[in-house]
């Protein structure tokens, strides 16, 4: 379903990566958050969809960061976007507080999530 799973920072520090299919370049990250950046620089408000040489990039912000799936097939937005809000409910479950700083501390925990969630 999805090819990749990403954390950003506010600016743009890859917090967690996870290449679930390998279909997807690796830069991917810094491609999406440049998008976003211009958008934000541009207009209010959040950034609608990204869509970049046939990869679709949903995101979620939450606590001022940014969790972003990756994937090339047709899926439902809804449904990636609650699997993002969901994930980004239980790592904070888990973490007591959703930040960078709390990310780094216990990216170990977080990727061990992600497996088990995606």
């Amino acid at each position: 379903m999805i090819s990749q799973f990403f954390v950003l920072s506010q600016r743009g520090d890859n917090i967690v990566f996870r290449d679930y299919r390998g279909e997807v370049q690796k830069g991917s990250p810094e491609t999406f958050f440049r998008k976003v950046k211009f958008w934000k620089e541009d207009a209010d408000g959040d950034a609608p969809p990204v869509f970049v040489d046939g990869v679709n990039y949903f995101h979620v912000k939450v606590a001022g960061l940014l969790f972003v799936a990756t994937t090339r097939i047709n899926v439902s937005p809804s449904l990636v976007l609650e699997l993002l809000q969901r994930t980004a409910r239980v790592i904070k479950d888990y973490l007591g507080v959703l930040n960078e700083d709390s990310f780094r501390k216990n990216f170990v925990l977080v990727y061990e999530l992600l497996d088990e969630v995606i």
